[in-house]
């Protein structure tokens, strides 16, 4: 992914600010190497769910990268229905 929907990187290191940030990535990479869902449908997701946060004001977003990427871990389990609702 490009633009606003590449991985944060740092001198080529991807970059974490929170120890959750690192679990959220392992947790989607994992889950996707196992079979669950298919990478396409998370980064599509992803971009999607980036775009939102950016709707308003791209420089400003509503919510950080790694929340835009928890949120779309989340819709693809939903749709793959491995996680439950929520009751949203």
């Amino acid at each position: 992914m490009d633009g606003a929907h590449a991985l944060p990187r740092k001198s080529g290191e991807l970059v974490f600010h929170d120890d959750w940030e690192r679990r959220a990535f392992a947790i989607a990479v994992s889950l996707a190497e196992q079979g669950a869902f298919e990478w396409r449908e998370f980064q599509q997701e992803l971009i999607a769910s980036v775009a939102e946060a950016e709707r308003e004001d791209p420089r400003n977003p509503s919510r950080g990268y790694y929340e835009s990427w928890l949120v779309s871990l989340e819709a693809v389990l939903r749709k793959k229905k491995l996680l439950a609702d929520g009751g949203d």
